[in-house]
């Protein structure tokens, strides 16, 4: 039998490890750490999503693809199949998440802090976003293979009496990861401030597709994509000399009642 669980935790890890070595490929640091990965596992599992395989869990693989290939741009390359392989990505995303539809005129728009956009790419990138649709609804209709199973998506239903707790610790989260973000932009190199800027934005439009999702259906699932850019911007409070003890302490206290709270309340 299929299990789902077993699937989510997996998916859990993979994504935990890619986000984790996109950070140190994108040498941010001197040194190779391993802060992200954990701190993506801790705040993930505040969220219902991540005990059973569904949409927004798939939607997180595909967005930190997503994120690799935008950290690969470089400003004295013109290779279309980079932006080509961003807007796939984030259509792969869509196609199991609709709703980040929304999101993807602004990937030109993040593209754009790397390097220059051309028509072409512009046109390549709507194409390329439109693939996976078009290969499903062949398949549909010419195929007469079914259309995406309802558990993909998260459950339809009132939020969950916790969700001030869990909101609560992502803005927490964030006003560290901002914070820190903000220490860090003087001392960083130029390539490193464009792609700050790139998680800026990439922020900003999840946290109003995430609000709006919260508003129409009643749900926080769609927070948890924030932990994308966010978890790539934390490891910097735990070098600060100003934040990093309250980092480390805010991290251990989420870690313990993340543990309580699988063990007892799940």
């Amino acid at each position: 039998m299929f299990n789902t669980n077993l699937c989510a935790t997996l998916l859990v890890l993979i994504n935990a490890i890619v986000l984790n070595r996109i950070f140190n490929k994108s040498n941010f640091f001197d040194r190779i750490t391993y802060l992200v990965a954990p701190c993506y596992v801790v705040f993930i599992s505040f969220f219902g999503i991540s005990f059973t395989l569904n949409g927004v869990l798939i939607a997180h693989f595909f967005l930190i693809l997503m994120i690799q290939q935008l950290f690969n741009l470089n400003q004295n390359e013109t290779r279309i199949s980079t932006v080509f392989n961003i807007m796939l990505l984030g259509g792969l995303a869509s196609s199991v998440l609709p709703a980040l539809l929304l999101m993807l005129p602004f990937m030109l728009g993040i593209v754009r802090f790397m390097r220059p956009l051309s028509f072409r790419d512009v046109i390549v990138g709507i194409l390329a976003s439109a693939l996976p649709f078009f290969y499903h609804l062949s398949a549909i209709y010419l195929l007469g293979w079914p259309s995406l199973d309802v558990s993909l998506y998260p459950e339809k239903g009132l939020l969950r009496a916790d969700w001030l707790v869990v909101l609560g610790v992502l803005f927490f989260a964030s006003i560290i990861g901002f914070v820190a973000f903000i220490s860090q932009w003087q001392k960083s190199a130029i390539r490193s401030k464009r792609q700050f800027q790139m998680l800026l934005v990439l922020f900003i439009v999840l946290l109003l597709i995430s609000i709006f999702y919260m508003l129409s259906f009643q749900q926080i699932s769609f927070f948890s994509l924030l932990l994308l850019p966010l978890c790539l911007l934390l490891p910097f409070a735990f070098r600060s000399e100003t934040l990093g003890m309250a980092s480390s302490g805010v991290f251990y206290l989420l870690l313990s009642f993340s543990v309580i709270k699988f063990f007892i309340f799940s």
